[in-house]
């Protein structure tokens, strides 16, 4: 369990992120802030993080990256949404992790649960959110903006996926989560 998480939503308002039928910026702030009561519900200390400031997709991650290392916290969280093209299949979801596998395995399964496609745990040693924080961090890709079939289960299960979040970072569900 972690005692003190930070959790930041992806790009910014004046850098947009993925725009599909729905829109990474303004749901991934959705996401944030009920997560972040879901965690506080489980006793966890959070602070949160949305850009409002940056112009620039380079300040936007350095003020991110920043923004996350100031603070004491056990855990860093960025949440995004993906985008390939509009499809009305379902595409899934998948946590993004340098070094933080298994963990990005159960946050993968626990939002998958509720009738995502399992992508799982992806490693990436490329990006500057995952490469600039200096504690443990993921980042959760919740689904595809432009998958129709995704964003129906999104919109009909969005308080279960935050909660699920919250019951693998608060360690609650451990034992019930299976990782692909």
């Amino acid at each position: 369990m972690y005692d003190i998480i930070v959790i930041s939503s992806g790009h910014a308002k004046k850098v947009q992120g993925a725009v599909g039928i729905i829109n990474e910026v303004e749901e991934a702030r959705l996401i944030v802030d009920q997560l972040a009561v879901e965690l506080r519900d489980r006793g966890i200390k959070v602070h949160t993080f949305h850009d409002d400031t940056s112009t620039t997709q380079s300040q936007n991650l350095d003020t991110i990256v920043k923004k996350h290392n100031s603070y004491d916290r056990d855990l860093d969280v960025s949440v995004h949404f993906n985008a390939f093209q509009k499809t009305e299949k379902p595409m899934g979801t998948e946590v993004l992790y340098k070094s933080q596998k298994d963990l990005a395995g159960k946050v993968a399964a626990a939002i998958a649960s509720v009738g995502f496609i399992n992508r799982g745990a992806k490693k990436r040693d490329d990006l500057a959110f995952l490469n600039g924080t200096k504690e443990p961090a993921i980042l959760i890709e919740v689904c595809f903006v432009d998958s129709q079939a995704d964003v129906n289960v999104y919109e009909e299960h969005f308080d279960t996926i935050c909660a699920k979040i919250a019951d693998v970072l608060g360690d609650e569900e451990k034992d019930d989560v299976e990782v692909a």
